[in-house]
């Protein structure tokens, strides 16, 4: 099935100024871009940098897209839909000689978008699915030499200007890895997620865009290739995205909505940010800026276009294996009336001969147009080779988040030698352990005979993760002196392994520790089978429990009519005696008498405390000066549980 995705994957610019170097200004010729103008299918175009002199390059029944220049001008690579993924393909710049540049076979559902070429025209970089996740991968010009450049998700790759470095976007930014793989490194800080990098052709800085708080493409920013001195480019909260450098380094295209997920449109933008043009009205995403000034002449084929999905072309099949037919045709200037196989689409193959087989499809359309198409492939012959496949091992076992690397090997008894030897994932790649439960592997082995064995691994990812803990009680800041709140929590393991303890400061439901006043500390620790241990701690504090002062002092906290020089008594409760140390420091300070706000310095007070058990009173006789008639002062008690009391106190004249 033909697969249309918008590629807005991220990449990022790559190092400093000084290793990106700088090419000399390019001449400014004409923007590649993807459009969907036409039956909803994807196809690459390309018009002038002002929008006029548009034209159609690709006219397949596949989807086409992401297009990028080559450096001189005279070609143009692109991503091309297949029946199971994204190839790269390459075209010259008027459409002619298209051809798959990467040798993927079409029954590889891995996918390889967003190429790019290198500043010396000799390699194309792109991101690929071919080794489970996203990574970045180059590729010679000619199609031999692929190399795969980093081993962590990573798409949308750009070439520094020198060719040294190559931009990236990462799982949070976007980063920059020398060209053989080494050093990768993020430039970008906090914002909204950043993406599709562009260096600018004096290797300065680079050009992205960040999403908004909807999650769509944002506003356009540039920074420098050390990460520093981001700026916004582009303002009025439309949807931006894909911006691409002239070649001269003086304007920037770039694709805009609206309001996403409405269509896109073709825009530039001066470095300077302004002077903002939209250039097409289509809807047309993906641009490119190339130094091409040469208008194509192209024309879209007469025949009808056969594609053959399977059999696949040159491929080798096993006799057990049932797939079914599956082409189609069509036609670009007239109706295909007639499309016939060997077999009809959707009935079986016939495997039942060994050996070399052709496949043939036949089209003609409303005009009298005729086409015919034919695949050769091949039926193996069974003389089964052997595999060894040592990691995973059938029935293993391994605990989750394992750093474990696949390792099998193939090998033919009879010396034959061995032409294919494919497991679920490649021999030495990491062997993905991050999830619990029970997993397949397989092994595939084809030797030069064409005789074929498969070898399956069961195995178990074990979750031995430490158990978890929760803490309902204490969960407080404070509590009074001996209170009867009582401790709540308990233990559990993410993995469900059993809990053979868990243990608190107090049992659960007990009385949580409160005999003192100061600081406390509440543990759990939590013990699962497999010997994981996890402890977890919550702190709170014990204060008095202190109940309010009593007459003379009134519910507002206020003493009235006070006599200078005469002592004061404070009576209180801490519920219970809590001994004659609770108070640690006494003061008096100056204060308005109208709003009790400080007038002067606090000074030490003298007092002293007693305890009566019949009534559960403290009693502190405060000491006061004469001097003090008409005024009006703030009395502080300090208890030793570091709280703290205040008596407001006007003092008669």
């Amino acid at each position: 099935m033909r697969r249309f995705v918008q590629l807005f994957m991220i990449v990022l610019a790559l190092g400093l100024v000084s290793s990106a170097g700088a090419t000399p200004p390019g001449t400014n010729g004409r923007i590649a871009y993807s459009s969907a103008r036409s039956a909803n299918n994807p196809e690459i175009y390309s018009a002038n940098a002002d929008g006029s002199g548009e034209r159609r390059l690709t006219w397949t029944a596949d989807a086409e897209q992401s297009p990028s220049w080559s450096p001189d001008g005279t070609k143009v690579a692109y991503s091309h839909a297949r029946a199971n993924g994204w190839r790269i393909w390459v075209m010259n710049a008027d459409g002619s000689d298209q051809k798959q540049l990467t040798q993927t076979d079409d029954f590889d559902s891995s996918d390889e978008i967003e190429p790019q070429w290198s500043p010396d025209g000799t390699q194309i970089a792109f991101a690929s699915t071919r080794i489970d996740t996203y990574n970045v991968w180059v590729i010679k010009a000619d199609g031999s030499g692929l190399r795969r450049i980093t081993t962590f998700i990573s798409t949308h790759p750009a070439w520094s200007p020198d060719g040294r470095q190559i931009a990236y976007v990462g799982p949070n930014a976007i980063g920059i890895v020398d060209a053989d793989g080494s050093n990768p490194h993020s430039i970008t800080g906090p914002g909204g997620w950043a993406g599709a990098p562009s260096w600018s052709p004096d290797g300065s800085r680079l050009a992205f865009y960040r999403n908004d708080a909807h999650g769509y493409p944002g506003e356009l920013y540039l920074v420098n290739t050390d990460g520093s001195k981001e700026t916004q480019l582009t303002t009025g909260g439309f949807n931006n995205a894909q911006p691409t450098w002239s070649p001269d380094g003086t304007q920037i295209v770039f694709q805009r909505s609206p309001h996403a997920p409405d269509p896109w449109h073709l825009w530039r933008i001066g470095a300077d940010g302004l002077n903002e043009e939209q250039l097409t009205m289509a809807e047309n995403y993906g641009p490119d800026w190339g130094t091409s000034q040469v208008v194509p002449e192209t024309s879209p084929p007469d025949a009808p276009v056969i594609e053959i999905f399977s059999p696949e072309d040159g491929g080798m099949y096993h006799p057990l294996a049932r797939p079914v037919a599956f082409y189609q045709c069509s036609s670009f200037v007239s109706y295909v009336v007639s499309c016939e196989g060997d077999v009809p689409v959707g009935q079986e193959l016939n495997f039942s001969t060994s050996g070399a087989h052709t496949f043939t499809v036949r089209a003609v359309d409303l005009d009298g147009r005729t086409a015919t198409k034919t695949v050769s492939y091949e039926v193996l012959d069974l003389e089964p080779p052997q595999s060894d496949l040592r990691t995973p091992s059938d029935g293993g076992s391994y605990e989750l988040g394992a750093d474990l690397t696949i390792d099998y090997s193939c090998s033919d008894p009879d010396g034959g030698g061995i032409a294919l030897c494919d497991g679920s994932l490649p021999d030495g790649a990491p062997l993905d352990t991050s999830q619990a439960g029970t997993h397949r592997f397989s092994v595939i082995a084809v030797d030069n005979a064409g005789h074929m064995t498969q070898s399956i691994a069961t195995y178990t990812i074990v979750d031995r993760r430490p158990p978890r803990i929760e803490i309902g009680s204490p969960s407080l800041r404070t509590y009074p002196i001996d209170t009867a709140a009582s401790a709540s929590y308990y233990c559990w393991s993410p993995g469900s392994v059993w809990i053979v303890s868990c243990t608190g400061t107090v049992p659960n439901g007990d009385r949580i520790p409160a005999a003192s006043v100061g600081p406390h500390t509440f543990t759990v620790t939590a013990t699962d089978a497999n010997g994981k241990t996890t402890t977890s701690s919550v702190a709170y504090v014990v204060v008095y429990s202190f109940v309010g002062f009593d007459s003379p002092v009134d519910a507002s906290g206020t003493i009235t009519d006070a006599r200078a020089g005469d002592a004061i008594a404070l009576k209180f409760s801490l519920t219970g005696n809590q001994g004659l140390n609770v108070i640690s420091k006494r003061t008096w300070q100056p204060a308005s008498c109208a709003d009790w706000t400080p007038a002067g310095t606090a000074v030490p007070a003298d007092g002293k405390l007693s305890y009566s058990s019949s009534t559960d009173r403290y009693r502190d006789i405060v000491t006061t000066s004469s001097s003090w008639k008409g005024t009006c002062r703030v009395l502080r008690l300090d208890f030793a549980d570091s709280t703290a009391q205040e008596v407001h106190v006007r003092f008669k004249k």
